[in-house]
């Protein structure tokens, strides 16, 4: 059997006094998607659904992003089931092994990204549980403010390595 290994394995997590960078593991991602009532049925049996594409809701243990008009991430524990809940009620794509999770945390988190994301990372902008769909120096990621000096990244796994790297050298003059 195939063994699972993260697309950051080489990379080294750092804590400094400014700033924290981590992967955060062992969750699942899903991807829910349809058409027209679909989003009755996916209430049923994952909870309430983001009504925007800005901000995340917190549904029975999972974090929900509306990524698109009729179209969902799902990001729940890594024992998580509602892929196999959802069979026949949407279209579900299994998404966890295609993306990293990167977590920056810290005084200077803002300042990090605001070298390489272009939308306003104001703190009173881009609150708690707001997100956007972005990138980071040409590489495409969902952006998560988890709070005021948290976020989450979450990055294709082929570019996961590019985006810590990137991140690694914006962070440098934080040491």
């Amino acid at each position: 059997m195939l063994e699972k290994r993260s697309a950051l394995a080489t990379a080294h997590p750092f804590a400094w006094a400014a700033l924290t960078l981590g992967e955060v593991r062992n969750f699942t991602l899903t991807q829910v998607a349809g058409f027209g009532g679909f989003e009755a049925d996916v209430t049923a049996v994952a909870g309430a659904l983001p009504t925007t594409n800005d901000q995340a809701a917190e549904s029975n243990g999972r974090t929900v992003f509306r990524t698109g008009p009729q179209s969902f991430w799902f990001v729940g524990p890594a024992n998580d089931d509602l892929a196999s809940r959802l069979a026949g009620k949407a279209i579900v794509t299994p998404l966890s092994s295609s993306r990293s999770r990167i977590s920056i945390e810290g005084r200077a988190a803002r300042d990090v990204l605001r070298k390489g994301i272009p939308i306003d990372l104001h703190e009173r902008v881009f609150t708690p549980g707001k997100f956007a769909q972005t990138g980071v120096h040409h590489t495409p990621v969902l952006l998560h403010c988890i709070a005021e000096q948290r976020f989450e990244l979450y990055a294709m796994r082929t570019f996961a390595l590019n985006v810590w790297e990137w991140l690694e050298d914006a962070a440098l003059e934080f040491k």
